[in-house]
């Protein structure tokens, strides 16, 4: 009985997560924000070197401020050069800038 119920559990979660891979690989590629701008350029050169560069309104301005200081340990980790100051803050006010509202 508890076996069969983990089972049902397991199999609904797998079925979710497929649903959520077909839904995500089904959606339209959309530009980033502020196409052809410094900032725009520059999250892609730096944030884009070791995974896409997440759409801004992926997150709201509060998560991108906690997400944004995290990766600065990955970066180190990666071997690449830290975010000077001013690349820091050019990146966080786009990401903010463009950010989701929920």
């Amino acid at each position: 009985m508890v076996y069969d119920h983990v089972l049902m559990v397991l199999s609904f979660l797998v079925s979710l997560l497929f649903s959520s891979l077909l839904f995500a690989s089904c959606q339209k590629f959309r530009p980033l924000p502020e196409q052809g701008t410094y900032a725009q350029q520059l999250y892609v050169e730096r944030c884009g070197t070791c995974h896409r560069a997440y759409g801004p309104a992926s997150m709201t301005a509060a998560m991108w401020e906690a997400q944004v200081e995290a990766m600065g340990a990955k970066i180190a980790q990666a071997g690449q050069a830290p975010l000077s100051p001013q690349q820091y803050l050019t990146i966080l006010d786009y990401l903010k800038r463009n950010a989701g509202r929920q």
